[in-house]
């Protein structure tokens, strides 16, 4: 167990300076790739050292090949972080890598390669590990539809009149509107979806939803996000909304509106969305429950209102 105490914090690409390290997430056949060191028994993201004349991009790149041993893949820098312990504070980049081809691993410092669908549970800086991979899966979800335009609310949540980019950081003091789609069947079971392996926090469980688009409302946006999602169209009529929610997330600020459909859908004529969806299911509030401390549904910390919903009457 790593003794040392570390701090973490993430900031936005190219906002820091003199980078130290580099860290590489890498995806092979849709799952994570971490690599052991011969002298240890922990896994670790590819990464290490920028060398003298190196470019971050250029130490990435020769790190995920020499402790991988990936032939061809596609990388981008992701966002900067930068870690401090007692006497050392060092600044750095994270990358994303989609991995094509892997050969062998070079003779150097790494003994095996492993897939993993989140992190590993036997990690190398588990103080740091966890939160670099938090903030890699937010930068994912927000890459999934980069050039989506959203609406910018005020603090008060009155419209500003511009409008924001999806891939771009959120300025300070600007807010946008999510939506959570909550499909809840006669027998008190809602419909939940699996995330598709290609988007931010992979093949995890969740409720419908998503952000509100250029000239949404809140309930026109979570009539489309059902569409978009499961290929379902919910009736307005069934619609409620159970609650609404101002936070600062992760970095940016948004709105979110808790909806409940009390539909009896058929789950035979759900349609899957490619690059959305992978898989659903219906499910009652023990199951998903269970499933958030199993760890396959993404965690309270995203439905901190469940007590709200869990209790609502049929």
């Amino acid at each position: 167990m790593d003794k040392v105490q570390y701090k973490v914090d993430t900031a936005v690409l190219g906002t820091l300076k003199n980078y130290h390290f580099v860290v590489v997430f890498a995806r092979y056949n849709n799952q994570w790739l971490y690599c052991r060191a011969k002298d240890r028994d922990t896994y670790e993201t590819a990464g290490g050292h920028i060398e003298k004349g190196e470019t971050p991009l250029e130490a990435a790149k020769r790190e995920l090949y020499e402790e991988t041993g990936a032939l061809s893949f596609d990388i981008e820098a992701a966002f900067d972080y930068s870690t401090y312990r007692p006497g050392a504070f060092y600044q750095g980049q994270v990358f994303y890598a989609k991995i094509h081809e892997l050969g062998s691993i070079p003779d150097f410092e790494m003994a095996e390669v492993r897939q993993f669908d989140a992190i590993p549970d036997k990690m190398r800086f588990p103080q740091i590990l966890p939160v670099l991979y938090k903030s890699l899966q937010g930068w994912l979800n927000l890459q999934s539809a980069k050039d989506e335009l959203w609406d910018v609310y005020d603090s008060e949540r009155k419209l500003s009149g511009r409008t924001h980019r999806r891939g771009d950081p959120l300025p300070a003091g600007d807010f946008h509107l999510v939506v959570h789609v909550w499909i809840m069947n006669k027998r008190g079971e809602f419909l939940i979806s699996k995330r598709s392996p290609n988007k931010g926090f992979p093949n995890m469980w969740e409720c419908t939803g998503g952000s509100a688009v250029t000239g949404d409302d809140s309930l026109g946006a979570a009539i489309r996000e059902a569409g978009e999602e499961l290929g379902v169209v919910l009736d307005p009529e069934n619609g409620q909304l159970i609650g609404s929610l101002k936070r600062n997330f992760d970095g940016h600020g948004d709105f979110i509106d808790v909806w409940l459909f009390r539909e009896d859908i058929d789950i035979s004529a759900v349609v899957l969305q490619p690059g959305e969806t992978c898989d659903v299911m219906w499910a009652d509030k023990h199951k998903i429950s269970r499933m958030m401390d199993e760890g396959t549904f993404l965690g309270r910390e995203f439905f901190f209102y469940l007590d709200e919903l869990f209790n609502l009457e049929k």
